[in-house]
């Protein structure tokens, strides 16, 4: 069998790639860690290995010739991660792996001016996370064809069982006063989300690990931006239902220059309320049907209200 070696995975998303094992059939399946592990892999029926980023020789007994490496670590705006990235580019060099798959997020598009957002839209990292991210990406995209494959994956927000989006506007329709939800509403509209569940980012994972061939150093983007509902205003509407709040859907929408310049304000990166991102690639490559975003989006908020 092909070894499919998960780096890192010891957060939500990694949760949902196990669980989604069954698309990775032909995989031989390992997770590398290099911190602690949670109960939930300890209890899997998964093989895991240890290593440290700062050692490449400790990741290299663990990959392989002609093995596919995820990376799903990230960083935390402190710095170790650059470094880290050239430690595990050189371990997979030295193993002679087959294909490199870096994942990493849509912040790193930052400030970029563009309403529509693709791959090939240049990036405009402001803060340091998104700068990690940017540098990171860097290096990794440097690899010369030849030496093993590289993609880049760019998630957007993803949500689902065990993360944390969506969570603080949950806490705040359940618990806020009348007013400050009509204000927000007010204020935010139909302000776009850039939401992912987990469920389509496990399978596009697995998808991207067996697609036939890359081009080197390519970005693909992940997000479920296609969906309509992917907005504030949707958001807002099922959360007030699931938790038998008055519906506001009927308060005007301030003009959403009015929420750009107080995003410029708070120095937020992304100051544009309705950016969209596009994303060609993944049905260039036959991606079957992927969890549908608003099946994934009321399950997820049911269990929110279970856990309220």
């Amino acid at each position: 069998m092909n070894k499919l070696v998960v780096l890192g995975g010891t957060g939500f998303v990694g949760r949902h790639l196990l669980e989604a094992r069954s698309e990775l059939a032909g995989f031989d399946l390992v997770y590398a860690v290099h911190r602690s592990e949670p109960d939930w892999l300890l209890e899997a029926d998964v093989r895991v290995e240890r290593f440290d980023v700062n050692d490449p020789a400790s990741l290299t007994p663990i990959l392989g010739p002609g093995c596919t490496v995820l990376n799903l670590l990230r960083p935390d705006g402190s710095g170790w991660f650059e470094p880290a990235i050239v430690n595990i580019l050189q371990a997979c060099g030295q193993s002679r792996v087959k294909r490199y798959v870096h994942v990493s997020s849509i912040d790193v598009f930052g400030a970029a001016a563009d309403d529509e957002v693709d791959a090939n839209t240049r990036i405009d990292p402001r803060t340091p996370y998104e700068r990690e991210h940017a540098a990171a990406e860097a290096v990794v995209r440097a690899v010369q064809a030849g030496l093993f494959e590289v993609v880049v994956l760019r998630l957007g927000a993803v949500f689902g069982e065990g993360g944390l989006n969506i969570v603080s506007f949950v806490n705040e329709v359940s618990q806020a006063p009348a007013w400050k939800l009509a204000l927000r509403r007010v204020l935010y509209g139909s302000r776009r989300m850039h939401l992912v569940s987990v469920q389509k980012v496990a399978q596009t994972l697995a998808f991207v690990a067996q697609v036939p061939a890359v081009r080197q150093g390519e970005v693909v983007l992940v997000t479920d931006d296609a969906a309509a509902e992917n907005n504030f205003g949707y958001l807002q509407d099922e959360l007030m239902r699931a938790f038998g709040r008055s519906s506001i859907r009927y308060l005007p929408h301030l003009p959403q220059s009015v929420l750009g310049l107080l995003l410029r304000l708070r120095n937020i990166s992304n100051a544009n309320p309705m950016r969209r991102f596009r994303e060609a690639r993944l049905a260039e490559w036959g991606q079957p049907a992927t969890a549908d975003f608003k099946q994934q989006l009321h399950r997820y908020i049911e269990m929110l209200k279970e856990q309220a």
